[in-house]
């Protein structure tokens, strides 16, 4: 279908995502995407223009890449969306699979370059403004699993894992997103692993990467890290004593073992001479005594190289453990000098991520630490200190919870706070333990407690948005690696882009109807329904103008997506009837 330039209406099935091609190219991003590097030849269409074509495909809401095809109105038919994605038109989805099949790490390396450029000004206005209020910088992680069939062979690097509260084949998705000031969620970045992957092993590849979208970080505590080098240098002090020790016994032993070897071959040269028998039989006397002796000190020695060995490699073992938390107290210093005034930053997460040595990762990071116990030992631990005398605050409509009280939890040296958590699931009594990790002065109580762990609904309902019809991550639309992760950036890419875009399209909007005002507060209705809707467009020198047809779901509403140009679109034309063959 010819597309005007000259005033003239035309009619498209993909309303409002004329407008989210229109919105992505005025920020510049589907001109970075025209140059990532692709190695594939050119046919019809380019390499990078199928990229973008996938792109606008999971804007518009597809699950399978057939879609593009096969669904009841082809995405690949219609010009007026090729043209406001900038293209010169879509490709067939078989060749979109191609391309996603030859893209390889530099292609997805500069894919996420490209997103995290356009992604910046809309990441530091949503920093700035939590900043600017005072507020903590919260981040939410989530490992979410990615099941492909059992008995498939042709997904590369999958393994068997926890997905859908069963073992399954398939991916473990890693994900961080931010809490904005308005409570919606931003998505900073996702990394694909296989399935047998847990979620403590992606925790430090989560943080260490939101901070660099976010450009923000807390003050590291590095007094903590030198309590625990003071601590662990004087954790030295003893096997250097039971070292020296064993050392001068080692010693003393050697010398011995020499000398009774001396007096043996003394002993048996003079045997060897003739001489009177009394004095014979007082050297044999003696040589059957050193001889004796001699296997007792070989074995003391032996057990003084041994408790040598022990003391020694435990020493190397403190000695290299103090190297680390000196060059890791560096480290942190100089973050702090380069950071004069940082923001307050919490992590909350599930806990599958709640490991000892993460968890004081995280404290010596600065961060504040909302989670729950990693395993149901603390839960039961508690729930057999509770009594009559228990004190429960009520902190929801159907939970309590007991008094916090100190934890601690393996292989993390910092004292937390942990509470337990009790609630209703049908007639039964249900329990969790809630984990704490705050500065001291801010401890907040329970009830603020519990409904700020409660926020991590945020990236849970992103989970869900992705599983359950909007954009599809859950469902592979390739069984290419790479083409798996640029699916994984884009689904990202799509959920923050359509959020971003509703401020642009209310301005752009005239009149701004009841129910396009609230088709703007749900990121489902303008992928699934505006997205999909027909509308008509008209060209001119002045600008672009959208209006949605009578008969869609946005009737009478105009968008006007460059500038406001100087004309109305008539209200009274009928849609003109598009050839589908």
């Amino acid at each position: 279908m010819a597309v005007a330039s000259d005033g003239t209406l035309s009619n498209t099935d993909h309303g409002l995502l004329v407008a989210f091609g229109e919105f992505l190219q005025q920020h510049g991003l589907l001109n970075q995407l025209r140059q990532v590097p692709i190695p594939q030849k050119t046919g019809s269409f380019t390499p990078q223009a199928k990229l973008i074509e996938f792109l606008a495909g999971l804007f518009s809401g597809i699950e399978y890449l057939s879609d593009l095809n096969d669904a009841p109105h082809p995405l690949t038919q219609d010009a007026l969306v090729a043209e406001a994605w900038g293209l010169a038109g879509f490709a067939h989805y078989s060749g979109v699979s191609r391309t996603l099949a030859a893209c390889d790490a530099a292609t997805v390396a500069a894919v996420r370059q490209a997103i995290d450029t356009f992604s910046q000004p809309f990441v530091r206005t949503a920093v700035h403004a939590l900043t600017q209020r005072g507020q903590a910088i919260v981040y939410d992680l989530d490992l979410m699993g990615q099941p492909v069939s059992s008995t498939s062979t042709t997904y590369p690097a999958v393994g068997f894992g926890w997905m859908d509260d069963a073992v399954r084949l398939g991916y473990q998705l890693a994900r961080v997103c931010l809490t904005t000031i308005t409570g919606e969620r931003l998505w900073l970045t996702g990394f694909h692993h296989p399935g047998d992957t847990v979620s403590s092993t992606c925790l430090q590849e989560l943080v260490r990467t939101a901070e660099a979208q976010t450009q923000v970080r807390p003050r590291r505590r590095t007094d903590l890290v030198q309590q625990r080098l003071a601590a662990t240098e004087q954790l030295m002090e003893r096997p250097r004593r039971w070292l020296a020790h064993q050392q001068t016994k080692r010693a003393d032993l050697q010398q011995a073992e020499l000398q009774v070897r001396v007096s043996i071959a003394q002993a048996e040269a003079l045997l060897k001479q003739p001489v009177k028998t009394a004095r014979s039989e007082r050297q044999c006397r003696r040589l059957a005594g050193w001889q004796a002796r001699l296997p007792r000190l070989t074995k003391q020695v032996a057990s003084c190289e041994r408790a040598i060995t022990y003391h020694q490699t435990y020493l190397n073992e403190l000695t290299a453990r103090v190297t680390e938390l000196q060059i890791w107290q560096a480290h942190l210093e100089a973050d702090n000098q380069t950071n004069p005034d940082p923001p307050v930053c919490e992590v909350r997460m599930d806990g599958g991520f709640s490991g000892g040595e993460q968890i004081a990762w995280l404290i010596e990071m600065g961060y504040q630490v909302n989670t729950k116990a990693p395993s149901d030992k603390t839960t039961k631990a508690l729930r057999r200190q509770v009594s009559a005398k228990t004190t429960w605050t009520r902190v929801g409509a159907n939970a309590e919870m007991t008094e916090p009280s100190e934890y601690h939890l393996h292989d993390c040296p910092y004292p937390l706070r942990a509470s337990l958590e009790r609630f209703k699931v049908g007639k039964r009594d249900r329990y969790a333990t809630l984990i704490q990790f705050r500065d001291v002065g801010t401890l907040p109580p329970v009830v603020d407690w519990f409904q700020g762990y409660n926020g991590r609904q945020t990236i849970e309902a992103g989970n869900k948005e992705s599983k359950s019809g909007v954009f599809h991550v859950q469902h592979l639309m390739t069984r290419s690696s790479r083409g798996i992760q640029l699916q994984v950036l884009f689904t990202g890419l799509a959920a923050n882009a359509v959020r971003w875009a509703m401020p642009w399209l209310h301005t752009c909007a005239e009149p701004t109807t009841a129910k396009f005002a609230q088709t703007l507060r749900s990121p489902k209705h303008l992928v699934r329904v505006a997205a999909n809707a027909s509308a008509w467009v008209q060209h001119t020198g002045q600008g672009t103008a959208l209006q949605f047809a009578p008969c869609s779901a946005l009737p009478g509403v105009i968008l006007f997506l460059k500038g406001v140009p100087a004309f109305q679109l008539s209200l009274g034309l009928q849609m003109p009837v598009q050839n589908r063959n």
